[in-house]
């Protein structure tokens, strides 16, 4: 992704991961609860490596609009303005295959959504926020470095089994 989060867009998507965190701990703390938000995360964070099409614009657009709302909170709450960009991070590249299987992972997503409970929504949804915000510093991408393995490995795989290579 070719744009860079803002210290103050960055307080935005953790504030919302921050929140998440306290549902789930504030309630049953069962594991399964936290699976609509550790995919929007996962799905966000995916789309920060589709450097163009549509889900790349909305990674851009997500991270712009993250910035705009942090520096407007942080200068109505505080008074202090002058952002200041993060360390810009990047994971490695998607083959393909790799892409193949992101558009895939985001039209299940999508039908997943679709299907949820309200709550779920908007845990899905906050947890796309914080993968596709937080993924433009360098210490978040890092963290998340598995993820375009993962996709180009899948890729590989898919590619394999339907050229008749069923092993793994």
């Amino acid at each position: 992704m070719n744009t860079a989060l803002t210290i103050a867009g960055g307080t935005v998507a953790t504030t919302v991961l921050v929140l998440s965190a306290r549902t789930w701990w504030k309630g049953n703390r069962e594991i399964k609860s936290l699976m609509p938000y550790a995919g929007g995360i996962i799905t966000g964070s995916s789309w920060t490596l589709c450097v163009g099409g549509l889900l790349g614009a909305v990674a851009v657009q997500a991270t712009e609009m993250t910035n705009k709302v942090g520096e407007k909170a942080v200068g109505v709450a505080t008074g202090a303005h002058g952002p200041t960009t993060l360390a810009h991070g990047s994971m490695a590249t998607l083959t393909y295959g790799g892409a193949c299987m992101v558009l895939i992972g985001t039209i299940v997503g999508g039908i997943v959504l679709k299907a949820s409970g309200k709550a779920d929504k908007k845990r899905m949804l906050g947890g796309v926020l914080v993968g596709v915000t937080l993924c433009a510093t360098a210490g978040f991408a890092s963290l998340m470095q598995w993820v375009p393995d993962l996709y180009n490995t899948g890729g590989a795989w898919l590619t394999n089994a339907l050229n008749g290579g069923w092993s793994l």
